[in-house]
């Protein structure tokens, strides 16, 4: 089976993120990057249906040389290949734009099942795995919790619905999965992978090599300002007896939360 996993690099959690002076994006130099964390659930996921099933993992990244060190990672951890859109011009793109970059570089390949994080870390657009599945004309399932073959072609499915409730069930190839964090212990790259990862093949694209117009590439969104929470109010203690507390929260849950 040709299985197809895409990653991002994002600021790692404990990054200590600034704003830029622009208040548009944030300071990236001198902070470390890593993979998000559903794209890494991701690519466990589609290791461990390479291996019930045979065939290869290739993953794919876009973005500048940050997505080298992510896209290294993953053929530590056992990926077969690499497909790299080299380029900065998406790096604050909206999930309709970056689908389109993904579905022009995997269109040709034949991919049976695409793997993607639900959302990044970063924007957290929750879109991008359902955009590539329009695009490349497949089948979609999004917060994927578990995933199983049946035969050849189809695979088994639980996702997460509205109100916690888990469906089961077969999804046709090609199939384009939204991953969920924890649906696996994510495995690591041992040190036979980390040796053997420079020398897996690498397909490098640009954004031209694609065949990717401005007009295309048009994004949908833009972030226009980004800041810091600002800080209303401080912590306030409640005094008393039991029921004079909860009496006390409930009241101020009211009338100042207005929560209930």
């Amino acid at each position: 089976m040709k299985i197809l996993c895409c990653i991002k690099q994002v600021p790692e959690k404990d990054a200590r993120i600034r704003v830029a002076s622009d208040g548009a994006w944030i300071v990236e130099e001198g902070i470390s990057w890593a993979i998000s964390e559903c794209d890494r659930y991701a690519v466990e996921a589609a290791l461990r249906l390479k291996e019930s099933i045979g065939g290869e993992v290739c993953v794919l990244s876009v973005g500048d040389d940050k997505a080298s060190k992510g896209i290294k990672e993953a053929l530590a951890m056992g990926c077969d290949r690499a497909i790299h859109v080299q380029t900065d011009a998406v790096a604050r793109a909206d999930a309709v734009t970056i689908a389109k970059v993904i579905a022009r570089a995997a269109k040709d390949e034949q991919f049976e099942a695409v793997f993607c994080g639900v959302q990044s870390d970063d924007l957290g657009y929750n879109a991008v795995a359902p955009a590539v599945a329009e695009l490349l004309g497949a089948r979609h399932m999004q917060i994927v919790l578990s995933v199983e073959p049946v035969g050849e072609s189809a695979l088994k499915v639980s996702h997460e619905l509205d109100n916690n409730l888990i469906e089961t069930a077969e999804i046709s190839l090609p199939a384009v999965l939204g991953v969920q964090t924890g649906i696996y212990d994510v495995r690591y790259a041992s040190l036979k992978g980390i040796m053997s990862a420079g020398s897996k093949p690498q397909t490098r694209y640009s954004l031209e090599d694609l065949g990717l117009s401005e007009a295309e590439l048009a994004p949908k969104v833009t972030i226009e300002s980004l800041a810091v929470p600002e800080r209303t109010h401080q912590a306030e203690m409640i005094e008393g007896d039991p029921a004079t507390m909860a009496h006390t929260l409930v009241e101020k849950l009211k009338t100042q939360a207005k929560v209930l």
